[in-house]
């Protein structure tokens, strides 16, 4: 049942009182909400109440565990004007007013969990468990029970720190074990327990004996909270600092720390590309107990000419975006089928942070250790955080303020100090993510040199316009030329623009992995690229749009004699079907390398060979992966000539997809959906504006003794019978 004070607490507070409160508290805004009282069950869920108190700061926090764990029955915790921290609770609906006094709402005390604070369960609870445990009812002494039974502990909890000081000292050192935790590994904790056990020579056995320690598993004790309140002193949260801890920045020039930003952005953009085409050609396989194993990380690292950390970091993104995935047919992870390289720069980074910060993937995890000694895979579930979106919103937060009360660069430690007093409850998540994402958001631009630059200042205050403006500043126009030079390669003077990129990559072979692309034609590639469609006299055409200045002539005169070598002999796949010159085909009937094959001569130059070794009393032999063209070919080229494969479909040059290809790519949905202004607003209205005439069907009236207010608070002139004699201004 909903606590009638409770709904007078919500009716009392303003439309724009309401509208805070909700935006505070996203998941209490539901379409189906049109009452108080179904907007306080929401509030009230242990959902809500966890997710608010997992926002609050150490004050706030101190505040709230002080009032549980040191307050008196009833949850009461101040009068009326509140301290600071009370009016920001009260503003999140963690409290409500109750007459001159402010009270805990229901349930705040089990959202904290069992260890408010880092303390122990109340000694009772821990008793009543540990008899259980021991033996079920029959362990659980009776009233009336032989005192003289020897197999429950002896109950000797200090009441005061001076008698706590009073015990011998090894047992103290046992105890000062706990003080930042209640809960402490001991093996066959519930072995039987000495009462006479020496405290000097056995400690442990003797807090076990006298209910100082309890168990609560076979494996694990906890001390009551009782004895931790007492090792910690009368007010535990008397030594938090008041206030956050911001030292003074680095200096950093704006201009290093954008330089840096964007040689960060531009070289993630590039060796996301060059990780898709090297998958594409050789997708990463896994193991079978799960991952990628070091060899296969080995040939990417040497492919890409990256560290292993960024390779690692890497491959997290490309998970975490979509732009990698794991094929469930083959084990391995392939790149998205998306073009997402023809799609604006500028969309990509947009597409990359937005997942980054919507994801539960943390790629820095990888490496990290686990309980049980090992550490934690790349690309497998251990990489997999609930709490990472939560992580990375506090960590940019936290860059944000040390940024606009103490400008400059700032180390890993002094923002996950910051973000640990902002949100105390994810205190061992930003210990464990936290450095790693500071990694992640330098890689991906919001971070230079150290200090926060303007996108990710946007991203902290929600600005993502802004955001993508700045990089749109940093990233320079594609450019469409290349330097060709008579060592037959072609240097980027830039960033090519996807087209030419696509079709330089189709004539040359890509040579490098710095900043600017750097390509080198071969006999090799080019035969590729009369294969893809292209010919000498468009190849040459494309160079001489495209190439700065004359083509060399050792180029040219590589792509001529290329040409003149190619499809003299071309082949098509039925078993296998050659045609060309006649006396080339004969010449290649006779060679050995063919001999044992079925050949037929089903018309002048066509020449049709079969696809594996066949004759009187054989078998026919496999091919191989690719239907015997390599042997086939192998077999052409010893005749002097280049063959040409006629069934690689011939592909457009220099054309780009209609649509943005990042449109097929999935960005990972938030586990709670925010709702927007006009969502907040419209509940507000509903619940502010249904009938302005009388109050809410579901408001009850007020208490016994308590004079009758309007929904501000404000005492009223009407007696609490004549309720619905004035109207509600709201």
């Amino acid at each position: 049942m909903l606590p009638d004070d409770l709904l007078r607490d919500l009716a009392s507070r303003s439309p724009a009182e309401l509208g805070a409160l909700l935006a505070a508290r996203p998941d209490a805004v539901r379409p189906g909400t049109a009452s108080f009282g179904e907007l306080a069950g929401t509030l009230l869920s242990r959902g809500s109440l966890r997710r608010a108190l997992d926002a609050l700061s150490r004050p706030e926090l101190d505040a709230v565990e002080r009032a549980v764990l040191l307050g008196p029955p009833g949850g009461a915790v101040a009068t009326v004007p509140p301290d600071p921290p009370w009016d920001r609770l009260h503003r999140l609906g963690l409290v409500l007013r109750d007459g001159d006094a402010l009270r805990l709402v229901p349930g705040v005390e089990e959202a904290l969990g069992r260890h408010p604070a880092g303390l122990g369960r109340p000694h009772r609870v821990l008793a009543a468990s540990a008899a259980r445990l021991r033996g079920g009812a029959a362990a659980a002494p009776e009233p009336g029970a032989d005192p003289s039974r020897t197999d429950l502990p002896r109950t000797v909890l200090p009441r005061t720190a001076e008698e706590l000081a009073g015990w011998p000292a090894p047992v103290r050192e046992v105890l000062e074990r706990f003080r930042s935790r209640p809960v402490g590994a001991l093996p066959e904790a519930l072995r039987p327990v000495d009462p006479a056990a020496d405290p000097l020579a056995q400690p442990v056995d003797w807090l076990l004996a006298h209910g100082v320690l309890l168990p609560v598993d076979a494996r694990h004790v906890e001390l009551p909270r009782e004895v931790g309140l007492l090792l910690r002193g009368p007010d535990p949260w008397a030594a938090t600092p008041p206030e956050p801890p911001l030292p003074p920045g680095t200096r950093v020039p704006d201009r290093v720390r954008d330089n840096a930003a964007a040689a960060a952005v531009e070289q993630l953009l590039r060796r996301g590309a060059a990780l898709r085409a090297e998958l594409r050609d050789r997708p990463l396989t896994t193991l079978r107990a799960g991952g990628v194993g070091v060899r296969e990380l080995r040939r990417l690292r040497s492919a890409l000419g990256t560290e292993h950390a960024e390779l690692v970091r890497l491959l997290g993104l490309g998970e975490l975006s979509g732009l990698v995935r794991l094929d469930p047919d083959t084990s391995s992870w392939r790149p998205a089928p998306a073009p997402v390289e023809d799609a604006d720069r500028t969309g990509q980074w947009w597409h990359l942070v937005r997942s980054w910060l919507a994801s539960d993937v943390v790629p820095s995890a990888a490496g990290l250790p686990l309980a049980d000694g090992t550490v934690i895979g790349v690309l497998t579930r251990g990489t997999h955080a609930p709490e990472a979106p939560d992580v990375r919103r506090t960590v940019l937060a936290a860059c944000a303020e040390l940024a606009e009360r103490s400008p400059g660069g700032h180390g890993t430690g002094d923002v996950v100090a910051l973000a640990r007093w902002r949100r105390p409850r994810l205190a061992r998540a930003l210990d464990r993510w936290g450095p790693g994402m500071l990694t992640e958001a330098a890689d991906l631009g919001l971070l230079g040199a150290g200090a926060l630059t303007a996108p990710g200042l946007a991203l902290a205050q929600d600005r993502p316009e802004d955001a993508v403006r700045s990089v749109a500043g940093w990233l320079p126009a594609p450019t469409r030329t290349v330097l060709l030079q008579s060592d037959l390669t072609a240097t980027a003077t830039g960033y090519l623009a996807p087209d030419v990129a696509r079709a330089l990559t189709g004539l040359a072979e890509p040579e490098g992995h710095g900043p600017v692309p750097r390509h080198r034609f071969s006999e090799r590639s080019l035969h590729r690229a009369l294969d893809a469609g292209w010919t000498p006299s468009s190849i040459l055409a494309w160079l001489d749009e495209h190439g700065r200045g004359e083509v060399p002539q050792a180029l040219a005169y590589l792509v001529e004699e290329t040409g003149r070598a190619h499809g003299r002999i071309r082949i098509t796949r039925a078993d296998w079907v050659l045609t060309g010159e006649e006396e080339l085909l004969e010449a290649l009937a006779g060679s050995p390398d063919l001999a044992g094959r079925r050949l037929r001569r089903p018309a002048p130059g066509v020449l049709v060979v079969g696809s594996g070794a066949e004759g009187p009393g054989r078998r026919r032999g496999p091919a191989g992966r690719d239907g015997g063209w390599q042997e086939l070919a192998a077999a052409v080229r010893a005749t002097g000539t280049e063959p040409a494969l006629d069934d690689v479909p011939a592909e457009a040059v220099g054309t780009s997809p209609a649509e943005d290809p990042l449109l097929l790519l999935e960005v990972p949905a938030p586990r709670l959906p925010v709702p927007s202004a006009d969502e907040i607003a419209e509940l507000v209205d509903r619940l502010t504006g249904r009938d302005r005439a009388r109050p809410p069907d579901d408001l009850p009236g007020p208490p016994p003794g308590h004079p009758a207010v309007d929904p501000a608070g404000r005492p009223t002139d009407r007696s609490p019978d004549s309720r619905g004699a004035a109207p509600w201004d709201h």
